[in-house]
């Protein structure tokens, strides 16, 4: 977990590692499955706009929405695998905003749409047609989440 997240952040891992502690604390979640989900979503974002803090943001986001929907931990981490896969093919897709981040976080989509200030169905057509790239998508989803959740 240290080496990821020395990787992921510049050799930094045991501070990030005891900033994950205490989130996971904070917010009642499990903390290995918490800590490797962050680890690896920082070093998927890792070369890209959304390095370093701008990542912990999107990442504590969904932590506390998981929280407040007392999401398991397999279904927190796999929100978090969607959005890693989301940063790694540079846009939004349907498939994993509505698909895997929709059906693991209640309401993702709205959330989504309410992100953008678009209404739900034009969010749909962007995604149809590739407009939504994961650099502006994430901090603005994540700023929602906060909103709502936290």
């Amino acid at each position: 977990l240290q080496t990821t997240l020395n990787y992921a952040t510049s050799g930094n891992g045991a501070q990030e590692i005891e900033r994950t502690r205490q989130t996971a604390n904070k917010l009642g979640l499990e903390f290995q499955s918490t800590a490797i989900a962050y680890a690896q979503f920082q070093a998927a974002a890792r070369g890209t706009a959304l390095e370093g803090d701008k990542a912990r943001a999107v990442f504590e986001a969904v932590a506390k929405a998981s929280a407040v929907l007392s999401l398991s931990a397999a279904d927190a981490s796999g929100v978090l695998l969607a959005l890693q896969q989301m940063i790694s093919k540079g846009n939004i897709q349907s498939e994993e905003l509505k698909g895997q981040v929709g059906e693991r976080l209640p309401g993702a989509f709205q959330t989504a749409a309410k992100a953008m200030g678009v209404t739900t169905a034009e969010l749909g057509k962007m995604l149809e047609q590739g407009k939504i790239l994961a650099d502006d998508f994430l901090p603005k989803f994540a700023a929602q989440l906060e909103k709502d959740f936290g």
